[in-house]
């Protein structure tokens, strides 16, 4: 009785530590992935489209566009790309 009692508890344990690690784990949003742009590049802005499915990020160097791409489409999920289009581009710090 006492060894299934502490297999019980051994389990409870287990599953308890199990959800606890899962629940940890920061949860995937486009903003997330589009925010972090921020403070890995230099950035102007940045706007996630609600009518046009469209991700807009603009850079302050147009040296920076492809590797702000690159980062944006290798951290964005698949469903992501399916639905928005990526636009990185420059006004290199003109405000309109």
């Amino acid at each position: 009785m006492k060894n299934k009692f502490r297999l019980l508890i051994l389990g409870c344990v287990l599953v308890g530590s199990a959800i606890f690690w899962y629940t940890q784990k920061e949860p995937y949003s486009t903003e997330v992935v589009v925010n972090s742009v921020w403070d890995k590049f230099e950035v102007q802005s940045t706007q996630i489209g609600v009518t046009d499915p469209v991700i807009w990020i603009d850079v302050y160097n147009k040296n920076d566009i492809a590797e702000v791409e690159k980062y944006v489409t290798e951290n964005l999920s698949k469903d992501d790309l399916e639905h928005y289009e990526v636009n990185v581009f420059s006004n290199n710090g003109k405000i309109y």
